[in-house]
């Protein structure tokens, strides 16, 4: 029952936090959505002509700020906090790709799918760095971190494989 209510948990969070971005998208001039959702990945603004490590450099990025959360016991709560922000960034770069006319082949193969996998396993890593009340240990040092390595992994490889399906599409 824990681990149906930990997933229903996460897509739940998943969702509210993919509607939001959704929903940032009408209040931001598009100027300043640019740069943000650049920042989140610039192959939604800039195409082909973007960094190709840009992806990496995010993924990285947002794994080691959860990571250097998860050691200190007073912020752990906020782990979480960046999880749905990574998602809310997924719902409002989806929604910039939509509104500027790109094509939705491109978006249904290549954008979608793998950002969506890449935002569960992100916080499906989450979790196991601060399990929520209902799923945590008894002892809260007694965390699983055997996982980490294996969703670091993942993350990785989803992100390997996104890159390369980009490619082939552009």
């Amino acid at each position: 029952m824990a681990r149906s209510l930990s997933f229903i948990y996460l897509f739940v969070i998943l969702a509210i936090s993919y509607i939001g971005g959704a929903l940032l998208f009408r209040e931001w001039p598009l100027t300043s959505l640019e740069q943000v959702v650049g920042l989140y990945d610039q192959r939604v603004v800039k195409g082909s002509e973007a960094f190709i490590w840009s992806p990496f450099l995010v993924t990285f990025v947002f794994i080691t700020i959860v990571i250097i959360l998860a050691k200190y016991k007073r912020v752990r709560f906020i782990i979480m906090m960046i999880g749905a922000v990574k998602c809310v960034l997924f719902g409002l770069s989806s929604t910039y790709f939509l509104s500027t006319g790109m094509k939705m082949i491109l978006y249904s193969v290549w954008w979608f799918p793998f950002q969506l996998i890449g935002c569960l396993l992100f916080l499906i890593l989450c979790t196991v760095l601060n399990p929520p009340f209902f799923a945590a240990p008894a002892l809260r040092k007694d965390r699983p971190l055997s996982a980490v390595p294996l969703l670091i992994g993942l993350l990785l490889v989803i992100q390997l494989i996104e890159l390369s399906i980009f490619h082939f599409i552009k």
